[in-house]
């Protein structure tokens, strides 16, 4: 059964869409090298499986080999993880969210003062 976007990416399957992102489209032999620690052949293709059940990547056979591609942008899968980061974390307050960015050091004040006057 296929699974829905609104599920997100775990914390390897981002690992892996970066790298398809940087790369457009890339083997699993061609992922595993672009990735900073060890992980097998079996579990990027299972990753990767579970991903396309996801909606996040297709693939093509080329060949012996598969390819694969991103099928969402890069800024899609930012705004639904922000939205859930903002929903589960900061009880739906994008403004706490950017309170805490500040004080964290994320983002200075002048930079916010910057944002603002270009959303105006």
């Amino acid at each position: 059964m296929a699974r829905l976007r609104q599920e997100g990416l775990t914390a390897r399957e981002m690992e892996l869409i970066q790298v398809l992102w940087q790369q457009k489209e890339a083997t699993v032999e061609m992922i595993q090298a672009k990735l900073p620690d060890q992980l097998e052949g079996s579990t990027i293709r299972t990753l990767l499986q579970i991903m396309e059940d996801k909606g996040y990547v297709a693939h093509e056979k080329q060949g012996r080999a598969n390819v694969y591609r991103p099928i969402i942008e890069q800024h899609l899968v930012q705004s639904v993880a922000l939205k859930y980061i903002i929903r589960k974390l900061f009880g739906g307050s994008a403004e706490l969210l950017l309170v805490r960015l500040v004080k964290d050091g994320g983002i200075g004040l002048d930079a916010v003062t910057r944002l603002c006057k270009k959303l105006k």
